[in-house]
């Protein structure tokens, strides 16, 4: 709920024990410099864990009031005690890979723990009774500085996806809830609303079209960077879209379901055979496509018909996908940081099979660069190149998780990120 009073109270309790100012030094401009306490944030979040609930090893996400107010400590109160369950402590690591725990602590009603945003933790699994959390952030504000010229500047907070939509516009989504265009230097052109919330997802339909998904639950269709047509789409996060045709597209959900659309948002087809979120949807042929999914499959689907034509078992969650129409290789990144790169018949069956480890965590993105070469993007905050045959042939860095990878020209790539930059590399 959003609700000063409640934050302005809770925040003059707290202020005493808090920094009054925090310095930064980093490689990303916009963060740097000295920030100054201002309030706690007023969007405030009520959580419950039940039984067999946990919250994996994260980071926390910034939120960003604006160009000068974001918020850098986390804040969490514990409205009930241990006492009322087992397990459910708040755990600490020193890095995101490391099984020592650096510190933990036994939640008590009515305690509140305060912490940088930049530290490894996470809620352990409640092995029975229920958890309580309120949760809210401390913002910080610094004096407005000179803007910075670095190109493919403006996004606030993570960046999510990328598209080239023709040889001389980017666009770009993030948590900022914007579009944004670029030329291909880094420019911006223009930004463009619509959403309520993050933008997970950006798609091409013609010369004249763009969609677009989001948290919000909604597609939007974009003629000519203005708003054509709003689709509620799911009932859940959209995570991934793909075109069909130029009328034609599929989106795929945190609700475990796969639609079909039409621009006017006419459902054609609603597939529902995943048990878990399905990460990302992407084109194999005429009517066919695969789609990868939390609860570990890799499914093929005729369009023509609401039933999967071919699944693929795996031992992890699939949150990535890539196809390369001319070697009929199909590229799957995993929860673990695995790819697995599969050479399909004309039947969509398994011809043959590489697995190997890319990434050390989640495998966020994976783009075809050539018919020998691959990029991937993973939350251990690197991209890297490979060879169809599973070498390394280079790698690059983020300050955080790599959320996507466009093709620039066949010697460039683009890659964005979770720490708010869309950066570019020469192969």
């Amino acid at each position: 709920m959003d609700n000063d009073a409640l934050a302005n109270q809770l925040f003059e309790k707290v202020k005493p024990y808090l920094p009054e100012t925090i310095e930064i030094n980093s490689v990303i401009q916009a963060e740097n410099g000295v920030w100054h306490l201002k309030e706690l944030n007023n969007r405030l979040r009520f959580c419950k864990y039940s039984a067999n609930q946990y919250f994996h090893r994260h980071l926390d996400g910034v939120h960003y009031r604006n160009d000068t107010t974001q918020s850098k400590l986390t804040f969490m109160i514990y409205l009930n005690s241990a006492t009322e369950f087992e397990g459910g402590r708040t755990l600490f690591f020193k890095t995101k890979e490391t099984n020592e725990i650096w510190a933990s602590y036994i939640p008590k009603q009515g305690d509140l723990i305060v912490f940088d945003h930049n530290v490894w933790h996470e809620g352990e699994v409640l092995t029975k009774g229920e958890k309580f959390v309120l949760r809210s952030d401390i913002l910080y504000s610094k004096k407005e500085t000179e803007i910075s010229k670095e190109p493919f500047t403006g996004h606030l907070g993570y960046i999510w996806s990328l598209l080239k939509i023709d040889d001389n516009t980017i666009l770009s989504g993030g948590r900022d809830k914007e579009i944004k265009a670029w030329t291909v230097s880094g420019e911006q052109k223009q930004s463009l609303q619509g959403h309520q919330n993050s933008i997970l997802c950006i798609e091409k339909m013609n010369d004249d079209i763009f969609i677009s998904g989001s948290r919000d639950r909604q597609v939007i269709v974009w003629k000519d960077y203005k708003i054509l047509n709003k689709i509620k789409a799911h009932s859940a996060i959209v995570l991934s879209l793909c075109r069909l045709d130029n009328n034609t597209f599929a989106s795929s959900s945190g609700d475990n379901s796969i639609k079909i659309f039409e621009l006017d948002g006419t459902v054609l087809r609603t597939f529902k055979e995943h048990t878990n979120w399905v990460w990302q949807v992407i084109k194999l042929g005429e009517n066919i496509i695969a789609s990868s999914s939390e609860d570990n499959s890799i499914k093929i689907w005729n369009c023509e018909i609401e039933k999967s034509i071919n699944t693929f078992q795996e031992s992890d969650p699939i949150i990535s996908l890539a196809y390369n129409k001319q070697t009929r290789q199909l590229i799957s990144g995993s929860l673990n940081g695995e790819i697995s790169i599969r050479t399909l018949t004309d039947n969509y069956q398994e011809q043959e099979i590489m697995t190997f480890k890319a990434h050390i965590g989640i495998i966020r993105t994976i783009k075809f660069i050539d018919d020998k070469r691959f990029a991937t993007g993973g939350e251990d905050n690197k991209v890297r190149i490979w060879s169809l045959d599973g070498q390394l042939i280079s790698e690059l860095e983020h300050q955080n998780f790599v959320q996507s990878i466009e093709l620039l020209d066949n010697k460039t790539i683009l890659s964005a990120s979770y720490d708010g930059t869309i950066k570019t590399w020469k192969l």
